[in-house]
């Protein structure tokens, strides 16, 4: 049983690793899949993706999961947690729709970064969806924010 590395080398890079850390680093490099204009995956050729990540909760049958990431790669935290077989609920591109919410568990709760013309720092906080929120109620009615969740079927 292999565990999420925080290490940067490639032998590290490849492991089908699961989330039995409460947090870690995902490193692994993100390229278009092959004969797809939208999907991504895994591979040796793509560009380098680092997800850092949290376990905020944990449940019989998914993870709250905070996400900060390091780059920004198209679908890179629905590719890198496919990628370790704990896809995001209800994500139906990388995994299978799920009964408790009709789209991807995907929040951007917070996002902060250096304006490219004004050079000032930019912060943007979105109210978390009410179908989130009803998941978060099952789970945990203290728990007021998060990135996404994944399921714990692997």
């Amino acid at each position: 049983r292999s565990t999420l590395s925080s290490s940067s080398a490639a032998s590290d890079v490849y492991k089908r690793q699961n989330l039995d850390n409460l947090e870690g680093i995902i490193n692994a490099p993100i390229a278009r899949k092959e004969n797809s204009i939208i999907e991504r995956c895994v591979s040796e050729t793509g560009d380098t993706a680092i997800t850092h990540y949290k376990v905020l909760k944990r449940n019989d049958n998914f993870d709250v999961i905070e996400c900060i990431l390091e780059t920004g790669r198209t679908h890179q935290i629905r590719v890198h947690f496919a990628y370790l077989g704990h896809s995001l609920l209800s994500d139906t591109l990388y995994g299978v729709s799920s009964p408790l919410i009709n789209r991807q568990a995907l929040h951007a709760y917070e996002v902060e970064f250096i304006h490219p013309i004004t050079k000032q720092k930019v912060k943007y906080i979105a109210d978390i969806p009410d179908g989130f929120k009803n998941i978060l109620k099952k789970i945990n009615p203290k728990l007021t924010y998060y990135s996404h969740i994944v399921s714990r079927e692997t």
